[in-house]
């Protein structure tokens, strides 16, 4: 029981995570893009303190997917035809780079 709610715990703030990531990704100031720097700091920042907190590398997978179905749903066309992650720029970086690393951080032992 105690598994599953931890599961359940890493999903949940995966899906925060990533929500808040996908709403300032796109801000930036200048020439740098201080949205996507902080969205994917974030997420690995978040990774890492749930692998660590929780003591296993399944709940790092568990906030994985959570990350991924808000990052996926939001970069998805809906039904007015409205995008929150665009394909630009700062939108393909904040995909490829937060789930790369944070799949990295899976992987590693951090």
């Amino acid at each position: 029981m105690r598994r599953a709610l931890e599961n359940l715990f890493a999903l949940i703030v995966g899906v925060i995570i990533a929500t808040f990531g996908a709403l300032v990704h796109n801000l930036t100031l200048g020439p740098v893009p201080y949205g996507v720097i902080a969205g994917v700091v974030g997420s690995v920042a978040a990774s890492v303190l749930i692998g660590s907190r929780l003591g296993r590398r399944g709940a790092r997978f568990w906030f994985l997917l959570g990350w991924s179905a808000i990052t996926l749903r939001a970069s998805i066309f809906g039904n007015s035809d409205e995008l929150l992650i665009m394909a630009n720029g700062p939108g393909n970086a904040y995909l490829s780079l937060g789930f790369l690393l944070v799949l990295i951080t899976i992987w590693a032992r951090i």
